[in-house]
């Protein structure tokens, strides 16, 4: 095998290095009691259960959830930094007695610039939230160090900027560049709209990062971030974005295992390059454990995900069920009952435990990126493929065709709820866990695609479990983007639960720190 290029070895090797950190001289590490620490890791676990979202936004949704409330509380950005940092530190999404009190500082000019922008009414509900969203994304960005993945992500947009392309140059070169951009960003690290959004505003709109510039006179920035609003949204919504992202997928998997290859023996990395044979082995051993340890984040997704269902469904179905049947048919169906108590979890159970994890091919395909990523020519070419264009007869035959999957689909789940005697409330809730449900399952069977590398061919089994399939999974993910607005059970925690429980861990805290002065005096 012909030796990897020399330039991607000299900068992987150096993207992987450590980077010395200097604190900040006179600022002492932020530190928080320990059994606060417990209390407030307890309390997220159970607030994480009812409002289930994948492990890498955990973090950010809990920054978007204290900042709402604090500015909610006092809107002052000094104040609202000092509570998020050691609130985030109780809760484990940072380390203790590490971060310096400087960061104080740098997170509150970040609030207070979202602050100042927020004051002037510029635009409608969406693009505050977008806003609010996209300080989340800098702010977590800020919280932690991104140094590393940002070389990552730079060098695998480098690696494949020119070489995926669109049939027809239907987009301009400047979108396309974007675009691969953007689906680095998915791949590699799974970035959501607020993460990709910041990046994208960032590289718009310079300045929104140097707020001591414009903080003063802000009526010119408010301006310019509402059409950098409508430019990011046109990139999230290209109708293109999917087919970029299957496109750099298998190179973003590759990366991300040669990364932890990398990072097993940092100042070994360039070495390690320099071997291909070598590189292969520890490509191969962490591939297979990334492949386990996906199983395993898989098993628990799904544990997470029943909790899910049966905390914020079941409980609100036998809320409405018992009443709604005593009401119209003076009576309850206990078969139809039992069957919508048990069947959600049973089906994510099955569904999760059929889920099979790729073999030996993956692996080599998996290699096969590593060996295009680093080689003196690079990736190969990959072409995205326009959809040709159906005329007006085609595409009305299509959309009668699809209608009538829902109409087939739903009509066979509705008889054959009939036949076992559901009444119509039962019906209703039925079809509402189906849908819910498989939605679920759906998204839990794509992350546990994290690391598929290789694309498996359409079957004609594929194909009939689609034509049933896809109305219910439709209707779930409308279903569960509707619902999750009116989520009860985050309404309580968050406005009921969360705001004196925080107040007394904050006492709970003044009063370890009071009672430790006491006991020193004593000494």
């Amino acid at each position: 095998m012909s030796a990897y290029a020399r330039e991607s070895i000299e900068r992987l090797a150096s993207i992987v290095q450590p980077q010395e950190y200097a604190p900040p001289p006179d600022s002492s590490p932020i530190t928080v009691h320990a059994a606060v620490s417990r209390f407030a890791v307890l309390y997220e676990k159970i607030r994480n259960a009812v409002d289930y979202k994948d492990d890498h936004l955990l973090r950010k949704s809990a920054i978007l959830r204290i900042l709402k409330r604090q500015l909610a509380l006092e809107g002052d950005a000094e104040a609202a930094s000092v509570q998020l940092i050691r609130e985030l530190i109780a809760a484990r999404y940072l380390p203790n007695a590490v971060l310096p009190e400087s960061l104080f500082a740098k997170v509150a000019t970040v609030i207070q610039k979202y602050l100042v922008i927020n004051r002037i009414k510029i635009a409608d509900e969406k693009y505050d939230e977008w806003l609010f969203g996209i300080v989340a994304a800098e702010l977590e960005e800020l919280v932690d160090d991104h140094t590393q993945m940002k070389g990552f992500i730079n060098f695998l947009y480098e690696q494949l900027a020119d070489k995926i392309l669109v049939d027809e140059d239907i987009l301009s070169d400047t979108d396309r560049r974007l675009q691969v951009y953007i689906a680095c960003h998915r791949c590699l690290i799974k970035a959501d709209d607020e993460m990709v959004g910041f990046k994208l505003a960032r590289a718009y709109q310079p300045l929104w990062m140097a707020p001591e510039q414009w903080v003063e006179a802000p009526h010119e920035m408010a301006e310019n971030m509402v059409r950098v609003y409508s430019s990011v949204q046109a990139a999230l919504t290209q109708k293109l974005g999917q087919k970029f992202i299957v496109a750099v997928k298998p190179w973003a998997i590759s990366l991300n295992i040669l990364r932890t290859a990398l990072n097993e023996n940092p100042p070994q990395a360039a070495e390690l390059l320099q071997n291909p044979e070598a590189l292969h082995g520890a490509v191969e051993r962490i591939a297979e454990r990334r492949m386990k340890e996906a199983h395993g984040r898989l098993r628990r997704g799904t544990v997470r995900a029943i909790i899910y269902l049966f905390i914020t469904k079941i409980f609100i179905a036998l809320a409405l069920e018992i009443p709604s049947e005593l009401a119209l048919y003076h009576q309850v169906n206990n078969a139809a009952l039992l069957t919508n108590i048990t069947f959600p979890p049973v089906l994510m159970f099955l569904v999760g435990s059929m889920i099979r994890m790729p073999g030996k091919e993956n692996v080599k395909r998996i290699k096969l990126g590593v060996d295009e990523l680093l080689s003196e020519d690079g990736a190969p070419e990959k072409r995205i493929r326009i959809q040709r264009k159906r005329g007006t007869v085609s595409r009305f035959v299509f959309g009668l065709v699809y209608a009538g999957t829902f109409i087939i689909t739903f009509g066979l789940i509705i008889s054959g709820l009939k036949f076992l005697h559901f009444t119509g409330v039962s019906s209703v809730i039925f079809i509402f866990f189906l849908s819910v449900v498989s939605f679920f399952a759906f998204r839990l069977r794509i992350s546990a695609k994290e690391f598929v590398a290789v694309v498996r061919p359409d079957r004609l089994t594929t194909m009939i479990l689609d034509f049933f399939s896809l109305p219910v999974l439709r209707a779930g993910r409308w279903l569960s983007e509707t619902f999750s607005r009116f989520n009860l059970f985050i309404f309580f925690f968050d406005f009921i639960v969360e705001a004196p429980f925080k107040i007394f861990l904050n006492v709970l805290e003044e009063w370890s720190a009071f009672m430790k002065e006491k006991k020193e005096q004593l000494e």
